[in-house]
């Protein structure tokens, strides 16, 4: 007869102490370091919001916003408690500008305006920005593009430590169509 294998008794008293333990965690224990993932989406409609382009020479008037826009937010949350937040606008192709005075109007140039965002908050403070570019198209074929930037810097304090406020602007002179600047 051949005596036992020094690693039979071992492995036999393991087998023996583990029957009826389960092989797997159970599902609702969790890693501590897990991230909790959100998304946030409303629609925001504006009626004669206004945007001051006097001071640009080929518009010279306040512009009244029209329309509707979907706001779409992700937020990323850590165990530590930061907090990544993201955003986009998505604007609907009926959106449109009225000059206040003249009456011309400023359709929405909606393929290439896509405004974003960010908020991280983390132990350091916090920072934020928006990035919006509105990009437009009158009857004449002109186009008008507006500016809305605006970035906050907080530290762990509570102080500002970097500022851009939020103001629309319009920028440079709208460009007309090759065809109609001969």
């Amino acid at each position: 007869m051949r005596p036992l294998s020094y690693l039979t008794i071992p492995i036999a008293v393991l087998v023996a102490a583990c029957e009826g333990q389960p092989v797997a965690p159970e599902r609702g224990v969790r890693p501590q370091f897990e991230a909790t993932h959100g998304e946030f989406t409303t629609t925001f409609n504006f009626v004669d919001d206004p945007a001051d382009c006097t001071a640009n020479s080929r518009v010279g008037e306040v512009v009244l916003f029209t329309g509707q826009i979907t706001y779409v937010e992700r937020t990323t949350t850590t165990s530590s408690g930061n907090a990544n937040v993201s955003w986009y606008f998505i604007y609907d192709p009926a959106v449109h500008l009225v000059a206040q005075t003249s009456g011309t109007v400023w359709m929405i140039d909606a393929t290439s305006t896509h405004p974003t965002g960010h908020n991280n908050v983390h132990g350091a403070g916090s920072s934020s920005e928006n990035l919006a570019n509105e990009f437009y198209t009158n009857v004449n074929g002109a186009h008008l593009h507006l500016i809305g930037n605006y970035h906050l810097t907080v530290d762990a304090n509570g102080n500002i430590t970097a500022t851009r406020p939020f103001v629309w602007q319009c920028v440079g002179p709208p460009r007309l169509p090759a065809a109609a600047s001969a």
